[in-house]
C-alpha cells in the first residue's frame, strides 16, 4: 500500500531538489567575476520507485515514481587543458623573468642615446689624439685626465648597476623559494581536507577550485607536473622529485653558493640540486647567472684589456718631467705576493701562481719563420678535460702560429706588441670552475718558447708554466715588467686613472724612448716633444685588442650592446608566443568552466517555476488530506 502521505513526500523532494538548483544558481552568479571558480551544475535523478521487481511485490499497475533527489554537484573543468596551461605557464614565466632583467641591463648600457659608455670612450680616445697632436701642451694632458675620469666613473656606474641589479635577481630567486614553499604547504593541507570530504561521499567542489588556483601559480614560478591517478593523494612532481605528496610536502632551500658570489643554488633537503626545467624561478636563475653575469664579465674583460693595453704601452713612454715606467690606470693585482703567488682554493695557504699576461725577450716580424718543429700545449678548458694543442713547423711564420692560436679553442691570445715582442694573454674561461684573467698553462716541446720568442727558460714538461703550482713564474725567462697579474676580481668595479697621473699631468708618458743598455726597456727620452708612446696609444683605438672576441673596443662594445639586444628580443618573442597560447587555452577553459549569466538566470526561472510547482503539489495534496481527515471524523 501507498503511504497516505506520499504525494506530500513527492512534493518535499522536488522543493529540495529546486532550492538546491537555486542555491547552485546563486553561487555561480556570486562568482562571477572570481577567476579561480569553476561552474557547478546540479544533477538531478529520480529517486527509487515503488516497487522494486520481486515475488512478494504489491500487485499494482506499475512502478510508482517517489520524485526527485540531487545525485551529485558537478565542477564543470576539463583536467587536460588544465595540464596544458600549467605545462604553458612554465615558458611564460621563464622569459617573462627573462625579459624584465635583459631590458635593464639596456637601460643600463644606453644605447642608443648620448650619455653612454660608447660616447665616454670616444671621447678618451680624441683625448690621446689631442695629446699627440702638442704632447707638451699641458691643457690636452689635463682634459685627457678627465676625461679618463669619465670614462672609469662611467665604467665603475655600469658595473655596480649590473651588480646591484644580479643581487636583485638573487633575493627574487629566494623569494620565489619561500613561495614555491608556501603554496606546496597549502596544496598539501588542502589534499588532507579533500580527502576526508571525499571520505564521507561530499564532492568538496570549491575546495577542488582552490587547490587548482594554487597549483596555476605555482606552474608559473615553477615547472611542475600533477598526477592524479591516485583518487586518494594528489601528487605535484618538480622535476623527477615529489615536491607535494598527498598531505605532505618536501621543503625546497636557498644556499649560498661561494663559488657563485654567495648567491643561492636551489637545492632539496638532502643538498641535491632541484631540476627546475622551466617557469618563473628557473627564468630569474638564468637572468642571474647568464645574461646579467654576461655582462658583467664584458665589462670586466673590457676593464682588463683597456688597463693592460694601455698600461703596456705607457710604461715604456717618458713623461714631460722625464719619469718612466709609470701606469696610465691603477692595477689592482690578485695576487699580494711580488711573484704573484695566490690561494685559489681559499684555504689560507697559497697554491697557485696569478698570471694575466706574459711577453717575450725577442724582438720578432709577423713574417719571421720558426725554422724549427714544434707543440704548444695551454692545457685543458675543463678541469680534468683534454689538453688544448696547436703545432707548429719550420716553414710557419711568427704571424701563422699566431694566427692559429687564436683560432683554436685554446683560451689564450697571442699577438706581437707595440715592440714585436710575442706575448699571450688568458681570455675569460668558458668553465666557472677556471679562475678569471689567469694563464693555465704554457709548454713547448721545441723552440719557440725559448729561443725564438724568450718567454720560457726550459722546453718540455719540466719548463712548463702551470697556475697550479707556487712560485712558476720562475718557469719564465723575462723580467718582470714584461709579466702582468691576474688583476683582482672585477676590475670594472674598480679601474681608476693611476694616483701618480692624477697628481700630476706631466706624468703622461707621451714621448717615446731609446734602449741604451739592450734589455728591451727604453731609458732614455727621445724629445719632450716626441709624441711616439701617445701616438701608439691612441692608435689602441682601431686595433683589436679585446682578446675575447680579436676585436676593438668599439667594436666589442657594440657586440654587448647587440648581444643584450638580441637576447632581449629573443626573450620578448618567446614571451609574447607564450602568453598568447595561454591566453588562448584560458579562454577555451573559461568556456567550459566559466560562468554565464544568461545561463545561470534562465536556469534560475527554471528552479523557480520548478519550486513553485512542487510546492503547488504539497499544499494541494495538504486539502486533499484535510478532507479525508473531515471525512473520518
Amino acid at each position: 500500500m501507498f503511504s497516505t502521505f506520499h504525494g506530500i513526500e513527492i512534493g518535499k523532494k522536488g522543493i529540495m531538489a529546486n532550492r538546491a538548483g537555486m542555491d547552485n544558481v546563486g553561487h555561480n552568479l556570486d562568482n562571477v567575476a572570481n577567476p579561480a571558480h569553476s561552474r557547478q551544475r546540479v544533477n538531478l535523478q529520480t529517486f527509487v520507485p515503488i516497487y522494486d521487481p520481486s515475488a512478494s511485490r504489491v500487485e499494482t499497475p506499475g512502478q510508482i515514481g517517489t520524485g526527485v533527489v540531487v545525485e551529485s554537484i558537478q565542477r564543470i573543468r576539463d583536467q587536460a587543458i588544465d595540464d596544458r596551461i600549467n605545462f604553458e605557464k612554465g615558458g611564460l614565466g621563464f622569459w617573462d623573468a627573462k625579459k624584465q632583467f635583459l631590458h635593464q641591463i639596456e637601460m643600463i648600457y644606453n644605447e642608443p642615446g648620448d650619455s653612454n659608455l660608447r660616447t665616454a670612450m670616444d671621447a678618451y680616445w680624441e683625448s690621446w689624439q689631442k695629446v699627440t697632436a702638442d704632447p707638451a701642451e699641458r691643457a690636452s694632458r689635463v682634459e685627457l685626465i678627465e676625461r679618463s675620469k669619465s670614462l672609469t666613473n662611467l665604467i665603475n656606474h655600469n658595473f655596480r648597476s649590473l651588480y646591484d641589479l644580479r643581487s636583485n635577481a638573487n633575493a627574487l630567486v629566494e623569494q620565489r623559494i619561500g613561495t614555491i614553499n608556501h603554496l606546496a604547504s597549502e596544496i598539501a593541507h588542502l589534499n588532507s581536507q579533500i580527502v576526508k570530504s571525499e571520505a564521507v561521499g561530499d564532492n568538496p567542489n570549491d575546495l577542488y577550485d582552490r587547490r587548482d588556483d594554487l597549483i596555476d601559480r605555482l606552474a608559473k614560478i615553477v615547472d611542475i607536473r600533477v598526477e592524479r591517478t591516485n583518487r586518494f593523494e594528489a601528487v605535484i612532481f618538480l622535476g623527477s622529485e615529489n615536491l607535494v605528496q598527498g598531505g605532505k610536502f618536501n621543503p625546497i632551500y636557498g644556499v649560498g653558493n661561494a663559488a657563485n658570489d654567495g648567491f643561492v643554488d636551489v637545492r632539496w633537503a638532502d643538498g641535491r640540486l632541484v631540476r627546475l626545467g622551466n617557469g618563473e624561478l628557473a627564468g630569474l636563475i638564468s637572468a642571474r647567472d647568464d645574461d646579467i653575469k654576461s655582462a658583467i664579465d664584458n665589462l670586466n674583460s673590457l676593464s682588463t684589456n683597456l688597463i693592460d693595453s694601455t698600461n703596456e704601452i705607457h710604461r715604456d713612454g717618458f713623461g714631460l718631467n722625464g719619469t718612466t715606467n709609470n701606469n696610465f690606470f691603477k692595477e689592482v693585482p690578485l695576487s699580494p705576493f711580488a711573484n704573484a703567488d695566490y690561494d685559489f682554493n681559499n684555504d689560507g695557504v697559497p697554491d697557485g701562481t696569478a698570471i694575466f699576461r706574459v711577453s717575450g725577450t725577442e724582438r720578432l716580424s709577423p713574417d719571421t719563420l720558426i725554422g724549427s718543429d714544434g707543440v704548444l700545449d695551454f692545457g685543458a678548458n675543463t678541469p680534468g678535460g683534454a689538453a688544448i694543442v696547436v703545432e707548429y713547423n719550420a716553414s710557419d711564420t711568427i704571424n701563422d702560429v699566431i694566427n692559429r692560436i687564436n683560432r683554436s679553442d685554446a683560451e689564450v691570445s697571442a699577438y706581437l706588441n707595440h715592440k714585436g715582442q710575442l706575448g699571450f694573454k688568458s681570455r675569460f674561461p668558458s668553465d666557472a670552475r677556471h679562475p678569471e684573467f689567469v694563464l693555465r698553462h704554457l709548454e713547448d716541446s721545441g723552440n719557440l718558447l725559448v729561443g725564438i720568442a724568450g718567454i720560457l727558460a726550459q722546453s718540455g714538461p719540466d719548463g712548463a708554466f702551470d697556475y697550479q703550482n707556487l712560485g712558476d713564474i720562475d718557469k719564465f725567462s723575462v723580467p718582470e715588467y714584461n709579466i702582468a697579474f691576474a688583476p683582482k676580481r672585477n676590475p670594472g668595479g674598480w679601474i681608476a686613472v693611476d694616483d701618480i697621473i692624477l697628481a700630476n699631468p706631466d706624468n703622461i708618458a707621451a714621448a717615446g724612448g731609446t734602449d741604451t743598455t739592450g734589455d728591451g726597456k727604453p731609458d732614455r727620452i727621445s724629445g719632450y716633444g716626441d709624441n711616439r708612446n701617445a701616438l701608439r696609444i691612441a692608435e689602441l683605438r682601431h686595433k683589436k685588442v679585446m682578446i675575447e672576441s680579436q676585436s676593438t673596443f668599439g667594436e666589442y662594445f657594440k657586440a654587448m650592446v647587440g648581444n643584450v639586444g638580441t637576447r632581449s628580443e629573443s626573450a620578448e618573442v618567446n614571451m609574447n608566443k607564450n602568453n598568447a597560447v595561454v591566453e588562448s587555452l584560458v579562454n577555451l577553459r573559461k568556456q567550459i568552466s566559466g560562468v554565464n549569466v544568461d545561463e545561470e538566470l534562465t536556469k534560475m526561472l527554471m528552479y523557480q517555476h520548478a519550486y513553485n510547482a512542487s510546492a503547488r503539489v504539497v499544499s494541494t495534496f495538504d486539502r486533499m488530506l484535510e478532507v479525508l481527515m473531515r471525512m473520518g471524523a
